[in-house]
């Protein structure tokens, strides 16, 4: 563990070596025993902060204070089945998605090892609003069907397909919170998950939106920040960001984001709900 502790501040600036890393740690992950997480409550290997249960800590809040509302967890960008888990710990049954094959091996040992499988179903692909193969760039964690996404050069073919023909039948007329963690390929996802959007089950939306962190070089705030927004607005959603504050975010601060390319959100986590009283169950610790 000590070598990859120490190396990681070293390779992270190096995104060709970041990949590497990435991948010999995982190796390392995947062919270690699951090992019981007191302060997670279940068994669990991922990176270390996620063992810790110190990982993204006011996300975990929002996830782990609105759970208990909903009939059904939507995890898509599930990486090695942190959030899957806790949701899964708690009795709230789960549909993932996750097309990079060592984070399916290693969160599929996660389940297994806690006897997680009767509640949970996988999806071993990503989303988009078409079918088919793209490729991905990176290695697991951070991977992204955006070319040059960080500075990611490395390359493999992933299927691909619209929540949609994937997994509508499952989400009929259940209540759905959706956390969506797919750096950078949101729009897509939701331009394929009309499902989800129209459903009258008043689904909350948990999504991760870069403003301006990794875009690729030359970029300096997301293209698709504005329209991944006004899409979720059209659809009857309001924003709020996924933080301490859950500020509310107004269409004309996005556009001057956009068009100053000066990041005032103060965060790349937002909540996309058409009831904002559900924000009152949010209790950060």
């Amino acid at each position: 563990m000590s070598i990859f502790k120490f190396a990681k501040p070293l390779v992270e600036k190096i995104p060709g070596a970041a990949a590497y890393y990435r991948y010999l740690r995982d190796s390392k992950v995947l062919n270690t025993e699951v090992v019981f997480r007191d302060k997670l409550g279940f068994f669990f290997n991922g990176n270390l902060s996620m063992e810790k249960g110190e990982f993204e800590p006011q996300e975990t809040a929002i996830v782990e204070s609105l759970l208990g509302s909903f009939d059904m967890f939507i995890n898509i960008g599930a990486n090695t089945g942190y959030y899957v888990c806790k949701a899964l710990s708690r009795g709230v049954p789960v549909v993932a998605f996750e097309p990079n094959q060592m984070n399916v091996n290693i969160l599929l040992k996660n389940i297994e090892a806690n006897k997680f499988e009767a509640d949970f179903q996988l999806f071993p692909v990503a989303l988009s609003n078409e079918h088919g193969v793209l490729p991905m760039y990176g290695a697991s964690t951070g991977a992204s069907l955006i070319d040059g996404w960080a500075g990611q050069k490395n390359k493999y073919l992933v299927p691909i397909s619209k929540f949609d023909n994937t997994a509508k039948s499952l989400v009929d007329n259940k209540s759905c919170l959706v956390l969506i963690d797919i750096e950078g390929a949101e729009l897509n996802c939701l331009k394929g998950a009309e499902t989800l959007l129209t459903s009258s089950k008043n689904n909350v939306f948990v999504v991760e939106i870069s403003v301006g962190e990794h875009q690729p070089k030359g970029i300096n705030i997301n293209p698709n920040l504005v329209e991944t927004f006004n899409f979720m607005f059209s659809h009857g959603y309001e924003a709020f960001t996924a933080d301490k504050s859950l500020r509310k975010v107004e269409p004309i601060e996005l556009s001057e984001v956009a068009s100053s390319e000066v990041d005032t959100l103060g965060t790349h986590n937002f909540i996309f709900t058409k009831d904002k009283g559900i924000l009152s169950k949010i209790v950060f610790m």
